[in-house]
């Protein structure tokens, strides 16, 4: 979202200064964790994160429009996919956990 933000901005000729660039990926990073699931969300956060800067015209957005539906469905995949892999990871964190613990049991335990 920040770099759409900043899309917007450079298309639209609104010199950003570097505190305005780090309120806009602030915002971003705050409004940006709910979007992620819901397919269309993302450019209703996007427009709120845009408020926050109000030297970037919203009108703008209508750059971003055409293309924020298939952008939105590549979000959709990344997250599935970090989902999955953070997943993954757990699950082979949890398996080498209880490996540990039973090898521990079974040295207290005498077997």
């Amino acid at each position: 979202m920040t770099l759409a933000a900043l899309f917007v901005a450079q298309a639209t000729g609104t010199h950003l200064t570097l505190i305005q660039q780090f309120t806009i990926l602030g915002v971003a990073l705050l409004t940006s964790k709910g979007p992620s699931g819901v397919q269309g969300a993302a450019f209703i956060a996007l427009v709120a994160t845009m408020m926050v800067i109000p030297t970037i015209p919203v009108a703008g957005m209508a750059l971003i429009l055409g293309i924020d539906r298939f952008l939105s469905m590549c979000r959709a995949v990344v997250n599935m996919i970090g989902n999955a892999v953070a997943n993954g990871c757990r699950g082979s964190l949890g398996k080498r956990t209880r490996s540990r613990r039973t090898r521990n049991r079974r040295t207290i335990n005498g077997a």
